[in-house]
């Protein structure tokens, strides 16, 4: 472990010919080949951070400093992805040392594709990593250590994942309108979907909120299916439903007292245009223009777009 002097970030980037996760300055650099199609190309999980720590943890690498947590991976997958999601996320929560996990982002190689043992890539994903957090925390008590994530496809055979961990305690919340992902049927998979939609951590007078990827989903089905507009509208309004509870209502209005990052994932480019004005109109064009979007497969394949974001605010 280094402790480092100076200010030190940790950064996702996209665009790249080759995903690498490197020990870059000024800290830890997740450069992935996800295809930017507008905003970025960074996006920082922690800036500024002062005598930071910066150690690796198997094939983590991570920066600590002032309360504060984050990690970057980047792992090569064989046929099946449940392995690597399984060693990931031990990896993730054997490093933790007792703080809360806030915000974990998967990037799953062949996310709707199926392996050899006839599962969808997605829902081996899912196997693996319910098993590590079962493993450490119990089937009874994995529900209450589920932090806010996303989960989107990459080209590439790797399993990306970076992660927001820190001392102060966070809220995981759900969305009345959805069926918590970790209670989902066995019709998604042997293993539900370990994640809450959203955690919000009070810390040093400001609230931080986790949106966790949102798409088109009711209950536990997903809506409009083949229609940009209706998947769009239901996301939106998923969105809305879950930032209430978290002490964001109205953060996605134009003019909200609220810092607010969005990453949005389109699954066709060509989807792009529609999608990026549609949000603006919702967002305002400023918040838009500083938005981050990807072209990235989705988790179900009818699925268009998946849209998260970041909000600080002033304490509540």
């Amino acid at each position: 472990m280094e402790t480092v002097a100076g200010l030190q970030d940790v950064r996702v980037s996209f665009g790249h010919a080759v995903s690498e996760c490197l020990a870059a300055e000024p800290g830890p650099d997740l450069r992935l080949s996800s295809p930017l199609l507008g905003g970025g190309p960074y996006d920082f999980l922690l800036s500024g951070v002062e005598d930071a720590e910066v150690f690796e943890h198997e094939h983590f690498r991570i920066l600590r400093g002032g309360g504060m947590m984050a990690g970057l991976s980047l792992l090569p997958v064989g046929e099946s992805v449940e392995p690597a999601a399984y060693r990931t996320y031990r990896a993730l929560l054997s490093c933790l040392g007792g703080w809360s996990l806030y915000r974990v982002w998967s990037f799953v190689p062949r996310i709707n594709a199926e392996g050899p043992d006839g599962l969808e890539s997605y829902r081996a994903f899912n196997v693996g990593r319910w098993r590590a957090f079962q493993e450490l925390y119990g089937e009874a008590g994995l529900e209450a250590h589920l932090p806010a994530a996303s989960a989107v496809g990459i080209d590439e055979n790797c399993l990306s994942v970076a992660f927001i961990a820190g001392e102060a305690p966070v809220g995981y919340f759900e969305n009345p309108r959805q069926v918590p992902a970790y209670r989902y049927p066995a019709e998604y998979g042997p293993k539900s979907p370990s994640f809450a939609r959203g955690a919000v951590v009070d810390r040093d007078g400001r609230r931080t909120g986790y949106l966790s990827g949102t798409s088109s989903i009711r209950g536990h089905e997903t809506v409009g299916e083949g229609d940009l507009d209706t998947q769009f509208d239901v996301t939106i309004e998923n969105i809305r439903t879950v930032l209430e509870p978290m002490g964001f209502d109205g953060a996605l209005e134009p003019g909200a007292p609220v810092d607010a990052q969005f990453r949005v994932y389109v699954r066709d480019p060509a989807d792009y245009p529609r999608v990026r004005d549609r949000f603006a109109e919702v967002v305002g064009p400023d918040a838009a223009a500083r938005s981050l979007f990807l072209k990235a497969d989705i988790c179900r394949e009818p699925l268009k777009l998946e849209i998260e974001g970041i909000f600080v605010s002033d304490a509540i």
